[in-house]
């Protein structure tokens, strides 16, 4: 019953769904995806991330790392160990500073007082502003290497994406304010 039920969807056999379903298997690569799977699962579980970000953190940090490398290669500098030793530091006390802040949000959210509570809210909205914070960093230091990789002054990208930036700001400022007139003058 079960294979005609998928024979409806052209699967010819249970194999060919099972290899459909989970494609590493077909490759031999499950050993790998698994151990994958499994360490962003508990890195995400200690440091209170989804398995989502985790994974865009380790590309923010890739791509961070190879517009580097390029950056210095188009500049004439040799890679050095030195540097990405540097890279591995920063990335480091990120890891933490954000693993350090979730402990404590956990902590908070299993006491019942109120100081717990607002300890909760305070650690967390830290955690969430850390997290952001690593993201502006990184997507900063990878519009740098961008912009050396192109031949541009290292600041012309951060510079574009600042002021992108105070302008949509600004324009969410007016539309915030026009509705503030807009309910002053109603009333």
């Amino acid at each position: 019953m079960i294979l005609n039920f998928l024979e409806t969807y052209g699967y010819t056999s249970m194999k060919s769904f099972l290899f459909s379903l989970c494609p590493s298997f077909k490759y031999g690569m499950q050993s790998l995806s698994i151990w994958w799977s499994v360490a962003l699962g508990v890195v995400a579980e200690v440091l209170g991330l989804t398995p989502g970000l985790v994974v865009a953190m380790f590309v923010a940090v890739l791509v961070e790392t190879f517009t580097g490398i390029k950056a210095s290669s188009k500049r004439g500098e040799k890679f050095e160990s030195f540097k990405f030793s540097r890279c591995i530091l920063k990335l480091t006390i990120w890891v933490v500073i954000i693993y350090v802040l979730h402990q404590f949000t956990c902590e908070m959210e299993s006491g019942d007082s109120y100081f717990y509570q607002f300890g909760y809210v305070v650690f967390m909205l830290m955690k969430v502003s850390v997290m952001m914070y690593f993201c502006v960093e990184y997507v900063t230091s990878i519009l740098e290497n961008l912009a050396e990789i192109e031949g541009k002054p290292k600041d012309s990208l951060v510079n574009m994406m600042w002021e992108a930036f105070r302008n949509a700001t600004a324009q969410l400022s007016n539309i915030f304010k026009k509705r503030n007139e807009e309910d002053d003058d109603a009333e």
